[in-house]
């Protein structure tokens, strides 16, 4: 694992002239290759938010790329449909944008970052070279989120009980998109009976063929960049950006595993520790960011996304 860590400041100033110098120069040397980078927005947002868009103008100025934001499942209705349906149709989109391309660096906010993980592992023979998750409930999530707990007291105790896990794991809860990614260990079994889309994103069920072609087009990805930090307040555990997760008893005694030590990863269900393994993740950590902030913050563009791009322009066989 290859690990950038920043809590802001001016060191971020050497950086922004570096990267706009250096990348139209990477870019200026390859002048037959065409980069483009596609965008998913999260949940409860649309595509042309104020933050998106603050996103796209600061990254197109600074690597000279252009930076697509996806049009799809705008606005909190839809941005909840389930994503057994939004992915494929995503997809659809997506795939039209990449078509432009040689490569395609991802960029998944919050659950357009599962979205993304999703369209990469159905997309046979993809261009996305780079995949850049931020903030994005990679493992899942179980319990309420810190926000949530101190808007209502109560709602971590409830989150315990056989109404809130029972209504979670049923066709119904199975409804609603971020339930999908629903991910209590302590009731594993209800959620492997009634959960479908998360548990064959991870390999955890589904044919034997069906594993073979995800975990592959997983693995064609160069790289994998998860941003997460440690005063993230949406997602909980706040380490599931980064794919660490709780133990078996679940947010009942609040204990945290790394990646290295998850199932996901021992057992290499998608692909995750084979990409590890051949210097193929990053872990960009920025303290100091609420959820919201991680969509337009300069220390994650500076830092996490346009190194990122930076190391596609050089290193990425193109």
């Amino acid at each position: 694992v290859v690990s950038t860590q920043s809590t802001g400041g001016d060191l971020l100033e050497g950086g922004k002239m570096l990267f706009s110098i250096v990348l139209p120069a990477l870019l200026g040397v390859s002048t037959c290759l065409k980069v483009g980078i596609i965008h998913m927005h999260g949940l409860d947002e649309s595509f042309n938010v104020p933050d998106h868009l603050s996103f796209k103008e600061y990254i197109e100025e600074h690597s000279n790329l252009p930076v697509h934001l996806v049009d799809a499942f705008n606005g909190r209705f839809p941005s909840l449909t389930p994503l057994e349906q939004q992915v494929p149709q995503t997809l659809e989109k997506v795939k039209k944008i990449a078509a432009q391309y040689d490569k395609v660096i991802a960029v998944g906010y919050s659950q357009g970052g599962v979205v993304w993980r999703g369209m990469i592992e159905a997309w046979d023979d993809h261009n996305v070279d780079t995949f850049i998750s931020i903030a994005s409930p990679q493992h899942g999530v179980a319990g309420p989120p810190p926000l949530l707990k101190k808007m209502v007291p109560f709602i971590d105790n409830f989150s315990r009980t056989p109404t809130f896990y029972r209504f979670v794991y049923s066709k119904n809860g199975q409804k609603l998109a971020p339930l999908n990614y629903y991910l209590d260990p302590y009731h594993y079994e209800r959620y492997m009976k009634y959960s479908n889309f998360f548990p064959k994103l991870n390999n955890e069920k589904g044919t034997d063929e069906e594993k073979a072609r995800q975990k592959a087009n997983f693995l064609g990805l160069r790289k994998l960049v998860l941003v997460g930090g440690p005063d993230e307040d949406a997602l909980r555990p706040r380490e599931s950006a980064q794919f660490g997760f709780y133990t078996e008893r679940g947010n009942r005694d609040n204990e945290v595993i790394p990646m290295e030590e998850t199932r996901f990863y021992k057992e290499d269900l998608f692909g995750l520790k084979s990409l590890n393994e051949r210097g193929g993740v990053v872990m960009c950590t920025v303290a100091g960011l609420r959820h919201t902030q991680f969509r337009k913050d300069k220390t994650v563009m500076d830092r996490c996304v346009l190194s990122a791009v930076s190391d596609t322009m050089e290193n990425g066989d193109i």
